[in-house]
């Protein structure tokens, strides 16, 4: 194990802050906005909004964007979603939407190079997307770990949204969605490996 560890190539590591804030307490309210706008798009918001308590479903929809919401808003959130039972096609388009809602907020300037065409790869692209998710989640942290030229690991820690489904399956679409900008083929794959109450993980691999 030793030696399989040394061999693994960290193209970027946790964040230094998770020695001080090892697991998430707030998330950005711009997320989870862009995840709401999802569930009106795809006709869910009116069960969703049955199953959340009203005054969560106030405060999501009143903060301004980028402001910062307890964790336990997020779960409550994603909590609600998983209880809607969407079909898995639909959870992972509905979290590729989210990557789509956010270009005019705090991802804008990556999918805008890489519309541009500036030349920015897979591994760029991912590398941006790790930056954003730790403006997105405050504590925990995620790292990518390279396997092949064209495939990496992308594990989080910290993270509770990671006990829930929805959550695990939306986010695969966002990152698929996000990683498609910058290759002609994704493929995204959850690892049960990885997976407990408060950590997860994505293999990703591209052509």
């Amino acid at each position: 194990m030793a030696n399989s560890q040394a061999r693994e190539d960290v193209l970027v590591p946790y964040p230094a802050t998770i020695g001080v804030e090892p697991n998430a307490t707030h998330c950005r309210s711009t997320l989870l906005v862009a995840s709401m706008k999802t569930l009106k798009a795809h006709g869910y918001y009116d069960n969703y909004a049955k199953t959340m308590g009203p005054t969560d479903l106030e405060t999501i929809a009143s903060t301004a964007a980028g402001m910062w919401l307890p964790i336990a808003l997020g779960i409550a959130h994603y909590r609600a979603c998983d209880g809607l039972n969407i079909p898995l096609d639909e959870q992972l388009t509905m979290g590729g939407e989210v990557v789509h809602a956010l270009q005019k907020t705090f991802i804008g300037t990556v999918l805008k190079a890489a519309s541009s065409g500036a030349g920015i790869g897979p591994i760029t692209g991912l590398e941006k997307f790790v930056q954003i998710y730790s403006r997105s989640i405050k504590g925990g942290g995620a790292r990518i770990v390279r396997l092949g030229p064209k495939d990496v690991r992308v594990e989080f820690v910290g993270q509770p949204f990671a006990a829930i489904r929805y959550f695990r399956v939306a986010y695969r679409g966002f990152i698929h969605a996000g990683c498609s900008f910058f290759a002609r083929r994704v493929v995204v794959a959850e690892l049960s490996a990885l997976l407990s109450p408060t950590t997860l993980g994505y293999r990703i691999a591209w052509a």
